[in-house]
């Protein structure tokens, strides 16, 4: 595999791994992805439901159960933080990375109003600041995301989905992590707030810091992230600058994924997407109507330049 030579890496996967464990076998999530992350940009991990993008945020972001099974490399900020069956995030969990979940009001809690919950996440990061230091980090990061500072007085049961997406985002922004991870930030928005999102997730990006996307929306990520990777049952099948992928897409789960979204997302061709015993095929093979005889063989991630990569024996060929 030919690397992305871009901008400096802060999250590099190699050969990487993660199964769950289910009585006497191990269920994989991830089979052997190798992904560049560059720093300072917006990258989107893109795919349906299954598809282990939700694995590789939890990955970076330190929150892998304690069932879960590794293998390969995982590097962040220059930390490696999988290597083979160990795992280290001493001083990356909540510090170097922070996870904007995807439905943040259920990740707040409930017998703190707002401004302890703040308090008590930026004590711990700030250890030597002093309690008026902290109040003016948080209420500076409550003004950068548009809300009001007596929001700090209530609980968060009294929030709207929009106002605690909000909240998260200006939690993160207060913490201010070098890498943050967004889980399916849009997914119980309606139009008007996401379009909010958006603008407070490209403001991150300004800020310098990266942002890694978990999302099955592949409009909104062609509207926010410079990259983009696109992942199918624990496989990366395409990877590279956005509009380069989006508008001359090699891999024909990502043409399916394009397709798709000018109608309903939904609506996709969905076929019998269970984890298979043979991992050594690939896992598109079933439902691609290019089918060869190679498609028996899993196929590797190749790069036909510097950014855009495809794992497909059979490319597609844009014009």
């Amino acid at each position: 595999m030919e690397a992305m030579v871009l901008n400096e890496i802060v999250v590099r996967a190699r050969n990487l791994w993660i199964g769950y464990e289910e009585e006497d076998r191990v269920l994989w999530a991830l089979n052997g992805i190798d992904i560049d992350i560059p720093k300072a940009t917006a990258f989107c991990i893109v795919g349906e439901s299954g598809s282990g993008k939700t694995t590789f945020g939890n990955a970076v972001a330190g929150l892998l159960p304690p069932y879960a099974v590794t293998k390969g490399c995982l590097e962040v900020h220059n930390i490696t933080v999988i290597d083979g069956s160990r795992m280290n995030y001493s001083g990356i969990r909540g510090n170097i990375v922070v996870r904007i979940p995807q439905n943040p009001i259920a990740t707040l809690n409930p017998y703190l109003k707002i401004g302890s919950i703040f308090f008590d996440v930026l004590s711990q990061r700030f250890r030597a600041y002093s309690k008026a230091k902290i109040l003016e980090i948080t209420l500076n990061a409550i003004k950068a995301v548009d809300l009001p500072d007596d929001i700090l007085n209530r609980y968060p049961h009294q929030l709207s989905g929009g106002m605690s997406q909000r909240v998260a985002i200006a939690l993160t922004i207060a913490i201010n992590p070098e890498i943050v991870v967004a889980d399916e930030p849009t997914s119980n928005l309606d139009a008007y707030l996401k379009g909010t999102t958006l603008n407070l997730l490209r403001g991150i990006v300004r800020s310098g810091k990266t942002l890694i996307v978990i999302t099955h929306d592949i409009l909104f990520a062609s509207v926010l992230c410079n990259f983009i990777a696109v992942m199918f049952m624990g496989n990366v099948v395409e990877i590279g600058k956005t509009e380069e992928v989006l508008s001359k897409p090699l891999h024909p789960y990502t043409k399916e994924l394009i397709d798709a979204a000018n109608l309903d997302f939904k609506n996709i061709r969905y076929a019998n997407n269970k984890l298979k015993a043979d991992l050594n095929e690939c896992a598109y093979a079933s439902r691609c109507t290019y089918y060869s005889n190679r498609c028996s063989e899993k196929p590797k991630l190749s790069y036909i330049n510097k950014s855009h990569g495809v794992a497909c024996w059979n490319p597609l060929k844009n014009s």
